[in-house]
């Protein structure tokens, strides 16, 4: 799938996939709930009532699924903004979050459509 940035004509460097979880952000001067629309291994589009404007540095906590604490990024940037939506990138993940991130996207064979015989 190509995703364009329509505002700056840039590529993506990384394929999103539609992706729904729970994620809260620090502004640096109020902290905010919202929801992940889809998430790559570089960002994710995030819908919330904070108020962010392009160039805001934000830290963030994805819930993302199982029995792991939620995902930390320890910095990240706003990139584009409309409306209550926007994306941002991830400008630092530690390697064990980045680990967890790359497992979670990448396609996994479903054992119960396989069939044996």
């Amino acid at each position: 799938m190509d995703y364009r940035l329509e505002q700056r004509g840039e590529a993506r460097s990384a394929e999103r996939i539609k992706f729904h979880c729970n994620i809260i952000l620090d502004t640096g001067k109020q902290v905010n709930e919202g929801r992940v629309l889809d998430l790559s291994g570089g960002g994710c589009l995030v819908e919330s009532s904070v108020s962010v404007k392009v160039g805001d540095n934000l830290q963030l906590r994805l819930s993302l699924p199982g029995p792991e604490l939620p995902m930390r990024v320890p910095r990240a940037a706003v990139r584009w903004t409309k409306g209550f939506q926007f994306g941002v990138e991830f400008l630092s993940l530690e390697e064990k979050d980045r680990v967890r991130l790359t497992h979670l996207l990448t396609p996994h064979d479903d054992p119960w459509s396989q069939s044996y015989g």
